[in-house]
């Protein structure tokens, strides 16, 4: 063997092993035009077909969706990674937090990895294991897809009582496959709490993404009721889930048509909300982008300072 294959990486053999090769791979620019192209295509489709609205958007609800809710998400999201790095034993500081949260949201709709590989690249830089970091990656998944069909079914048990027996069924059966891979990974004097953290993050993050998706309906003075909104969300994380697009672009919207009609709203008014939905969760997230990107670059310039004024000081006296 020569050194140059002794320093080559090994083949991913293991399925985990290839998921992270395919999701470390830099997602090609054509797979964003078509996700674009897609949600486009959509919304005017949808937008054609919306029923008349003879009243004036609130923008009020709209603000309150972008500067209430968003920042709730991202706070939720933030403790996920939090809790997700600490389970690793890995212990970031608050804004490095942050920046892997916001920055890795924003990447979603880059082709390039997206928050998924942001936070794996996070917990490799310090010191946890890829095979770690994706089992606590899919735990986390899973439950959060687990917690939207389980409150989707919960909030449609009394309209629509095939449909939320059905969401319940999928989501009890994830919720309980995620906490038995959490009892695997995590030490036996840390599960419960493990646990209880790890669900009251994935419920607080499924019900604020209801009430944001209700505050857009509200704002298009479309009759959306809370309940209705709620089965949105399973829109948006079986979107997550399928990957391969961009955030979901496209994908997320479709579905959420498909899911509108089976709980008692045209399909034009579920797809128009997620899409509204979809602008003002980037146009917020733009902002905390650039916010956390000046905070990041004001740190680094300090302790750049510091060190060097402890250099001058060192020349200055040698010991």
């Amino acid at each position: 063997m020569t050194a140059g294959e002794e320093d080559s990486p090994a083949p991913p053999t293991t399925f985990l092993g290839r998921i992270l090769a395919a999701r470390d791979k830099p997602k090609s620019p054509w797979l964003l035009v078509l996700a674009l192209g897609l949600f486009i295509a959509f919304t005017w489709i949808a937008v054609r077909n919306l029923p008349p609205i003879d009243k004036p958007i609130r923008w009020s609800l709209v603000l309150l969706a972008g500067l209430v809710c968003v920042p709730l998400v991202t706070a939720l999201n933030a403790f996920e990674f939090r809790l997700m790095a600490h389970l690793a034993d890995h212990h970031p500081p608050r804004l490095e937090i942050l920046q892997v949260t916001i920055m890795g949201s924003a990447a979603n709709l880059l082709p390039v990895p997206g928050a998924v590989v942001v936070r794996l690249a996070n917990l490799n830089k310090g010191g946890v294991k890829m095979t770690r970091g994706l089992n606590l990656t899919a735990i986390i998944g899973i439950t959060w897809i687990g917690a939207a069909c389980v409150l989707g079914g919960v909030a449609q048990m009394f309209f629509h009582v095939g449909f939320a027996l059905a969401a319940l069924a999928i989501g009890i059966a994830l919720i309980v496959v995620a906490l038995t891979m959490l009892n695997r990974v995590v030490e036996c004097g840390e599960r419960v709490k493990a646990a209880v953290e790890l669900l009251a993050i994935e419920g607080g993050f499924v019900v604020t993404q209801a009430l944001r998706l209700f505050l857009v309906a509200a704002a298009l003075r479309f009759n959306v009721s809370y309940a209705q909104a709620s089965v949105l969300v399973i829109a948006a994380v079986s979107a997550a889930a399928i990957g391969f697009l961009p955030a979901g672009l496209g994908a997320r919207e479709f579905i959420a048509a498909v899911l509108s009609p089976i709980v008692g709203f045209p399909a034009a008014v579920g797809l128009v909300i997620t899409a509204v939905d979809r602008v003002i969760n980037l146009v917020i997230l733009s902002i905390f982008a650039g916010l956390i990107t000046y905070a990041t670059r004001h740190q680094r310039r300090r302790a750049a300072e510091a060190l060097a004024i402890a250099a001058g000081g060192a020349e200055i006296h040698p010991e």
